[in-house]
């Protein structure tokens, strides 16, 4: 039988342990939220941890005539038609190999942010980080629609495939390529802005924000259905 004496260092020791434990826990729980603010306060930053959290940046949009971001006597104010998409949409640009947007990206690093929340608005495109003046490339061979500046966006490209059945929007640039107009037909692969931080995007996060739309029947570049272009990649 063991004696008083033992009886009381058995009990020390495991009160010990139970400390430790609970130490250790605590210490995990700490590293577990230290870790969900981070993620959280840099969103935009490629990352396996996933949150809920809305970030506090503005929604990110198409151009509206609502809002002014439309010249004045450019284009009607109306409410963007709905269009159909699915999944021969997807198929289809699937079967097109597009380029990632972004010269030497891992597509390993994409991260898709496009059902996340900004400021109450869905985001609808993903967001690739790289550094300020990295080039930006056209997905595929096409036509540029439109350059246009606005408040979200900042410097954007509005290119249409050459069915015209699909619209690619680069934004947050720093600069066009030297010479780039609208009307102008581009390749796939070639260099038609650089990455900046124009518009709303976070002064110390340079990236490129890109979606795709669906193009309505009138084919009005500032109109369509985004579809989500991370499994194009996320596929390959």
């Amino acid at each position: 039988m063991l004696g008083r004496t033992s009886v009381f260092a058995l009990g020390l020791l495991v009160g010990v342990v139970a400390h430790s434990s609970y130490s250790c826990a605590r210490a995990r729980i700490g590293d577990a939220l230290t870790l969900n603010d981070d993620a959280t306060a840099r969103m935009d930053v490629p990352s396996a941890v996933s949150t809920t959290r809305l970030p506090d940046r503005p929604a990110e949009r198409l151009p509206s005539a609502a809002e002014g971001d439309i010249p004045k006597g450019g284009a009607p104010a109306i409410a963007p038609v709905p269009v159909p998409t699915g999944v021969r949409d997807l198929d289809d640009l699937l079967g097109r190999r597009l380029a990632l947007p972004v010269e030497g990206i891992d597509r390993k690093t994409l991260r898709d942010t496009f059902a996340e929340g900004r400021a109450g608005h869905v985001h609808e495109a993903i967001d690739i980080l790289a550094a300020r003046g990295t080039p930006v490339v056209a997905v595929e061979d096409g036509r540029i629609e439109k350059l246009f500046t606005s408040k979200q966006g900042g410097l954007t490209i509005y290119q249409f495939d050459p069915s015209q059945r699909f619209c690619y929007y680069y934004a947050h640039l720093d600069r066009y390529a030297a010479g780039l107009a609208q009307g102008q037909s581009v390749k796939r692969g070639q260099v038609i802005g650089y990455v900046g931080i124009s518009g709303n995007a976070p002064p110390q996060t340079p990236h490129l924000h890109f979606t795709i739309f669906k193009l309505a029947a009138d084919k009005r570049w500032w109109q369509g259905a985004p579809i989500n272009p991370f499994p194009l990649w996320a596929a390959s």
